[in-house]
């Protein structure tokens, strides 16, 4: 029996928000069907790209609380007051360059012993970026 994990889909934070997302509606089935231990869980969001209804049509989970999941996947920067303490995030964290703005963000991120996924930082042995986003979803 495989190792059951439980992936949160974030509501994107910044103001705008992002429309974008993360995990297309069909991509969490995928990803749920492929993997048969992983679970998906989608935060509401009035702005995304994909309605709460997409995600729910095809089963997938629609709630508020992402404390218990395993992963916690967004497209951009996620608000320091939302970050939950010792989890993992997977998200553009624009703080690699040690950009002015983001500073706080990453001194929040080891203050909370968060562990930052940084899909600026995934390559290839080319030394490539993997990771990109369209104009919907990842």
């Amino acid at each position: 029996m495989p190792t059951p994990y439980l992936i949160g889909l974030l509501r994107e934070g910044r103001t705008p928000p992002d429309r974008r997302v993360a995990l297309t509606p069909k991509k969490c089935v995928e990803l749920q069907t492929t993997y048969p231990g992983v679970q998906v869980r989608v935060q509401p969001s009035p702005a995304r790209a994909y309605s709460d209804q997409e995600y729910r049509d095809l089963g997938i989970e629609i709630a508020e609380d992402l404390t218990p999941c395993d992963f916690l996947l967004g497209v951009k920067e996620v608000p320091v007051d939302q970050l939950l303490p010792g989890k993992t995030y997977l998200f553009f964290s624009h703080t690699v360059k040690k950009q002015p703005r983001n500073r706080e963000l990453l001194r929040a991120v080891l203050r909370l012993g968060i562990t930052l996924i940084d899909y600026e930082l995934l390559t290839n042995a080319a030394g490539e970026r993997i990771v990109a986003f369209g104009r919907y979803a990842g």
